[in-house]
């Protein structure tokens, strides 16, 4: 982790290096996200732009309150698909891109019907002379024991780097290094967060909504899993003047509070 002085260099216009899309299911009470990678000196500052779309157009209607990188799928989209505009921005230029519309929004699938109930168990009378013999009790296995969790391979790495500043930093660098196979979500805590959370379906990847003045205060939190493995919890909290406070934890499965990692 490396913090320097800032050092004046030429400025670079925005430029996407991957994107934008839009990942998930369009079904209603699903989320969609806006996956992107972009470059640009000074970093840029992104604006996202949800738009409601008929289905054989391309004319869509802006969705107001819109504006994160996630979207959650409501009834009012049934019928449409959905798109985004992303525009990224520094004092070098403008650049705006929109995502390929996604499939036409589906209504959740109604529940299944529950399971009619089993009839009513009737046992033969006893005969009169037999006499009645108390049954033997049912033997009890013991219940198997599930090996333990396993760490995620290799382990997942959370990168920091900028610069400290008076009233917080300036983050140049945010980024996860994991399998592939593992799913990455940020959530971030204070009144200067750009975005309150950011899900990615797979590492590695660079969180470039966070590279940027963070203020004093301001607490990040990076989550890195894979079902049934032992993932990887990092948090910072930005301070003024000091590196940010970073704290590293484990998650284990089926929990959702971080804890000390085991000894490997």
């Amino acid at each position: 982790m490396l913090w320097l002085p800032a050092i004046a260099g030429a400025d670079a216009k925005p430029a996407f290096t991957a994107g934008p899309a839009i990942v998930g299911t369009p079904v209603v009470g699903s989320i969609l996200t806006v996956a992107a990678t972009w470059t640009g000196d000074p970093v840029p500052t992104v604006k996202y732009t949800w738009g409601r779309c008929p289905p054989t157009g391309n004319t869509c209607k802006k969705i107001g309150g819109a504006e994160a990188a996630q979207y959650t799928v409501t009834t009012s989209d049934v019928g449409s698909s959905l798109a985004a505009v992303v525009e990224l921005k520094n004092k070098a230029g403008t650049l705006t891109a929109t995502t390929a519309p996604t499939a036409v929004v589906m209504a959740p699938p109604p529940p299944p019907p529950p399971p009619p109930p089993p009839p009513p168990r009737q046992d033969p009378p006893a005969p009169a002379s037999a006499p009645l013999v108390p049954a033997a009790p049912a033997p009890v296995s013991a219940p198997s024991k599930a090996p333990p969790p396993t760490l995620l391979r290799p382990f997942p790495v959370v990168r920091i780097r900028g610069y400290v500043a008076t009233a917080g930093a300036r983050i140049t660098l945010l980024s996860v290094r994991g399998p592939r196979s593992a799913g990455i979500t940020v959530r971030c805590v204070g009144k200067g967060c750009p975005v309150a959370s950011l899900s990615l379906p797979r590492a590695p990847a660079r969180l470039h909504p966070f590279e940027r003045f963070l203020r004093a205060g301001t607490r990040l939190e990076v989550s890195v899993g894979r079902p049934g493995r032992i993932g990887k919890y990092t948090s910072f909290l930005i301070r003024a003047n000091r590196r940010p406070l970073r704290t590293d934890r484990c998650l284990m499965p089926g929990r959702s509070r971080p804890t000390r990692c085991p000894a490997s």
